[in-house]
């Protein structure tokens, strides 16, 4: 394999294993964040207590995941489909790149500084202020690094 297959191989994979790291999260992480505020089958709002667990949780969960591999993979995704795009230029790569940098540009101008915000924040309701931004922003990026992995995949399958 030559240095530009290599690229051309691993760009989609690592955008696909972020894309799954933003899923897995978006399908247990949160909804288990949001059962912790408002147990299953509740009808009442969340207690201060609750929205306090939650946060924590959040805050816990944002010191753990800043560790090597998670960062390897977070930088490496947008690193590796712009590297494959200027190997290799053409629509699907480009796209790619353009895809998976936005991800990381909504990444770090708008979960870290939400995360940063949560951090310091320990006014009750600190969770019900970070959620439903963060959340809109988590989405974005997560759409963004999966469609990402599925044009650098296709600009893979069509020799590009």
């Amino acid at each position: 394999m030559t240095d530009i297959s290599v690229i051309a191989v691993a760009a989609p994979v690592v955008g696909a294993a972020l894309g799954g790291i933003y899923l897995a999260f978006d399908l247990a992480v949160l909804p288990a964040l949001h059962r912790l505020r408002v147990p299953v089958g509740a009808s009442d709002a969340p207690d201060d207590a609750a929205d306090a667990a939650a946060a924590e949780v959040m805050r816990r969960v944002n010191t753990a995941i800043v560790r090597p591999s998670f960062l390897a993979v977070l930088f490496g995704a947008p690193a590796l489909a712009v590297a494959a795009a200027v190997v290799a230029p053409a629509p699907l790569s480009l796209a790619a790149a353009a895809t998976q940098a936005t991800g990381l540009v909504v990444t770090l101008a708008l979960n870290v500084p939400r995360n940063e915000v949560l951090a310091r924040d320990e006014e009750p309701g600190a969770w019900a202020r970070f959620a439903a931004p963060w959340t809109r922003a988590h989405r974005v990026r997560s759409a963004a690094a999966s469609v990402g992995a599925l044009l650098g995949a296709a600009a893979l399958a069509v020799g590009t």
